[in-house]
């Protein structure tokens, strides 16, 4: 403990008096939390189990350095470099992370849930199983990153670029999607229950056998896309163009597709119980025999081509 208090009083003391360079320091185990080490040059530094909590660390140089099971949580590190840096079980908690370079840095276990990313550049990264719950992703480029498994839930992702990543598996509930771009992306197993995904690019995504429970898909073109066997209940789907899509043994129980273009969907064997088609058009839709009877209907163009105002309210 007496040497870990030496370190940080010699290490506080030099940059004090304007040294900036403390590349390769052992520190590992130092209590450096709310230290100012903004602008150093803390390259290769073995900072294991170190704690930097609410240390600022702006446009620090970290890359290189050892920070497994550190803890860094409520720092700063604006525009820091951790490039080839060891986050293995490292400890970002609110974290202000905006800026920050990751080339090549071993993200195992790291925890960022609250942290802030908000326009970010972490392309191409290995994120798998990493916890980025209710973290802040917005305009942040995620693409052809891995985030497999990784628990996304009630992540902030507004406007983020998330084309060809890997969302295998990966824990989705509740996160801001809307106006992302998922282009390409891969979702197979992935929680999307109560998403928004308003404005979303979801060109050639998948959504068959996810869990979209209370999703939010609103006013999207989801155009031949599948919904086979996925979770729809209590879906909003108003105003969105579904035509030609697939719904073969989905659950749309309770889903809200008021105004949606169903034109040439196929709904055979979807579960449609409850389910709103209010002025919504089905023309040359396949339905089951005896949709109608489980399914509101008012200003329905139905697969005939008949308008139906079947279950209009007085």
């Amino acid at each position: 403990m007496l040497d870990h208090i030496a370190k940080k009083r010699n290490l506080i003391e030099r940059y004090s008096q304007g040294e900036r360079n403390f590349e390769g320091w052992d520190l590992k185990g130092v209590d450096l939390s709310k230290v100012d080490l903004s602008h150093a040059i803390l390259r290769n530094t073995n900072l294991v189990f170190a704690n930097l909590w609410e240390a600022n660390l702006c446009n620090t140089d970290l890359s290189g350095a050892n920070l497994s099971d550190a803890d860094l949580s409520g720092a700063s590190l604006l525009d820091a470099n951790l490039s080839n840096a060891n986050i293995t079980r490292t400890n970002f908690t609110y974290a202000g992370l905006s800026g920050v370079q990751f080339a090549n840095a071993h993200l195992n276990s790291a925890n960022f849930r609250l942290a802030i990313l908000n326009c970010t550049n972490l392309h191409g990264m290995d994120f798998k199983r990493v916890n980025l719950q209710k973290a802040y992703l917005l305009e942040t480029n995620l693409s052809n990153t891995d985030l497999s498994h990784a628990n996304l839930h009630h992540a902030f992702l507004f406007r983020a670029n998330l084309s060809r990543a890997n969302l295998q598996n990966a824990d989705l509930s509740e996160a801001d999607l809307s106006e992302s771009s998922l282009h390409g992306a891969n979702l197979h197993g992935a929680n999307l229950s109560e998403v928004d995904l308003r404005e979303a690019d979801l060109d050639r995504v998948d959504f068959s056998e996810l869990n979209l429970r209370l999703a939010n898909l609103s006013g999207l073109n989801l155009s031949n896309v599948s919904f086979i066997g996925s979770n729809l209940s209590k879906a909003v789907l108003r105003g969105t163009v579904l035509r030609g899509a697939c719904f073969n043994a989905a659950n749309l129980w309770n889903a809200d597709l008021t105004g949606a273009d169903l034109t040439g969907a196929d709904l055979t064997g979807a579960d449609l119980r409850c389910a709103n088609f209010d002025g919504a058009n089905l023309k040359y839709a396949e339905v089951d025999v005896g949709w109608m009877n489980e399914v509101r209907i008012c200003q329905t163009v139905l697969p005939d081509g008949n308008i139906s105002n079947r279950t209009c309210r007085a």
